[in-house]
């Protein structure tokens, strides 16, 4: 385990003990501290498992996309796509997709561009990009597991390791983007200098990533279902990631969009934890369970309140309270 006795945002060492959490996602056995910086509120494990050790708390299926879709996970997807194609070429005018903007990632459309999704998955964000703007190039990175010979036939190419890995060339993207990886990195700083020295000059930097300065962490606490522990090293919010680009010298009043399509999750789930703790066991991992097995009952429950909640998860994205934020930095 790694003690971390100063910020990795500021460099304070004005730490406070904040509590001790439990892995109530998945179920992992421990305890886990909590600490916050008194400077800039970066909220982060401490101490945290090395890289080594952390292999251990992910599960085989905690990124696992499947081939095999549904019907109605097919039209989803559809859906979504026709989204970010819209969005992607009509930046000037996308508030007019509210509500629906929460459900997609922001990018940004440049002809000839080349792009970089670091965390990237089977590639599926990268497909899609190449389809809306197939002028661009298409690169990634992966730690995990990911079918070569698919990547490779929609011509992507996807480094199977960490950003440090891949040694790309000094200003070489137009785009790159990290989409709810950040908060899983555990050296920021280093990875905000790598970032920098490979993003070209007026490049644009995305970074998409849990919002601890949200009303649902505010009501949940140390039961917000997105604290994920301990898979999630590092707690940001919209405010210190704006002090994070301006350490770097990126401008960050680009652009932030607050939103993302697990936000009604984040408040069943959370209220799930909750009431385990009071009576014990973990009721989110048991119904978890059940709806992957098709339990239409549980599923339906499910459904509903997710629909109830959805007013009230896109007015707090409106309000700049929701449950994840999008940082656009500009070098």
């Amino acid at each position: 385990m790694n003690q971390l006795n100063k910020c990795g945002i500021c460099g304070s060492e004005n730490l406070e003990f904040v509590d001790v959490v439990h892995d109530y996602n998945i179920g992992f056995k421990g305890n886990f501290n909590l600490y916050k910086c008194k400077n800039c509120e970066l909220m982060f494990l401490n101490p945290q498992p090395t890289v080594e050790e952390g292999l251990k708390y992910y599960t085989s299926d905690y990124y696992q996309r499947t081939d095999e879709d549904t019907c109605l996970q097919k039209i989803m997807k559809n859906f979504t796509f026709s989204l970010q194609k819209f969005y992607a070429k009509n930046l000037n005018i996308s508030k007019i997709l509210f509500p629906f903007s929460q459900y997609i990632r922001g990018i940004k459309i440049i002809p000839n561009g080349r792009y970089l999704d670091v965390g990237c998955g089977n590639g599926a964000f990268l497909y899609n990009m190449k389809r809306i703007n197939p002028s661009g190039e298409y690169y990634g990175v992966e730690p995990g597991n990911f079918d070569e010979e698919d990547i490779k036939a929609h011509g992507l190419n996807v480094i199977r390791g960490t950003l440090e890995d891949a040694h790309y060339q000094d200003n070489y993207f137009d785009v790159i983007t990290l989409n709810h990886v950040f908060e899983h990195v555990p050296n920021p700083s280093e990875t905000m200098n790598e970032l920098k020295r490979i993003l070209k000059l007026r490049g644009i930097l995305i970074i998409a990533v849990p919002n601890l300065n949200s009303l649902a962490y505010k009501i949940f606490g140390k039961f917000f279902y997105q604290l994920d522990v301990p898979r999630h090293l590092f707690h940001y919010s919209d405010k210190n990631l704006k002090i994070y680009a301006s350490k770097f010298n990126f401008r960050h009043k680009v652009k932030m969009r607050y939103g993302a399509f697990w936000d009604q999750t984040t408040f069943i789930v959370s209220g799930l934890h909750c009431i385990s703790s009071k009576i014990g066991g973990n009721i989110w991992i048991r119904l978890h369970e059940k709806m992957a097995k098709g339990n239409i009952f549980i599923i339906m429950i499910y459904g509903f309140l997710y629909v109830a909640l959805t007013p009230l998860t896109l007015l707090l994205n409106l309000l700049k309270f929701g449950d994840n934020v999008e940082i656009w930095m500009k070098k």
